[in-house]
């Protein structure tokens, strides 16, 4: 009952999406900006976060959720909803780097007790997610601008590059979710692998959007917040919430 009675916008909110126009296919994943090299040396950790929960009305978290759930940073719109419908296993491949395992877990950690999101981390070949950790020069073959990516229905970097014009990878033809590959560089600082695990996992879940809009998310390209936010927590809550499916 509780849940259903916090949930109760996106159900109205969902209903008003199906007349959303679709736009033209735009076969890129979807990608974070690379940053600048770093002048720092190597981060601090903490113990735990405690972010804040987002103070703004249903009806606009209402409109947030569709916005990010329905277009593209591109401004291509996508015509359905999708969010993976399987239980959720991740892997990691490539060339993890010593900092990894630490902020990965955490974030997995976070995503159960935040989120809601009963995911599991695994050695096996057919995980759902998979974290590939390659060089940076891999990754600008694909987006020369790009720091990390997400990749939809592919479990490696290989196999998205041999099949990237197929609709299975295509954003913007998505009818469900079945795998996703994250594509996180080995050689940058732990900063920033750990702010390109929190943001491409969390679109590999759910939105795949940037709202210049939303001043206390890391759905938004000013990159003003690098690790995932209450709000944020709070749109994959809603995004896996029982009452919806693909």
């Amino acid at each position: 009952m509780r849940r259903a009675r916090r949930f109760w916008w996106l159900g109205l909110a969902l209903a008003l999406a199906g007349c959303v126009e679709t736009a033209s296919p735009m076969l890129v994943p979807v990608p974070r900006a690379a940053p600048e090299p770093s002048r720092f040396g190597e981060i601090k950790t903490f113990s735990r976060s405690f972010p804040n929960p987002p103070a703004r009305a249903n009806a606009d978290m209402a409109r947030d959720f569709l916005d990010l759930h329905f277009r593209l940073e591109s401004g291509h719109e996508l015509r359905m909803f999708t969010r993976f419908e399987v239980p959720l296993t991740l892997r990691v491949t490539g060339q993890p780097v010593p900092t990894l395992d630490h902020d990965l877990d955490r974030l997995l950690g976070r995503l159960r007790r935040e989120a809601g999101i009963s995911i599991k981390r695994v050695s096996d070949p057919d995980a759902v997610i998979t974290v590939e950790v390659v060089p940076s020069r891999e990754i600008r073959k694909i987006l020369p601008s790009a720091a990390c990516f997400v990749l939809p229905n592919v479990s490696s970097l290989a196999e998205y590059a041999a099949d990237r014009r197929a609709a299975r990878v295509d954003w913007t033809r998505l009818t469900a979710r079945e795998t996703a590959a994250l594509v996180v560089p080995s050689d940058i600082s732990p900063q920033e692998l750990r702010d390109c695990l929190h943001e491409e996992l969390a679109q590999s879940l759910g939105p795949v959007n940037d709202l210049y809009r939303l001043p206390d998310s890391i759905f938004n390209d000013d990159n003003v917040h690098t690790v995932l936010t209450g709000f944020d927590m709070l749109m994959l809550r809603a995004a896996y919430a029982p009452e919806l499916r693909s």
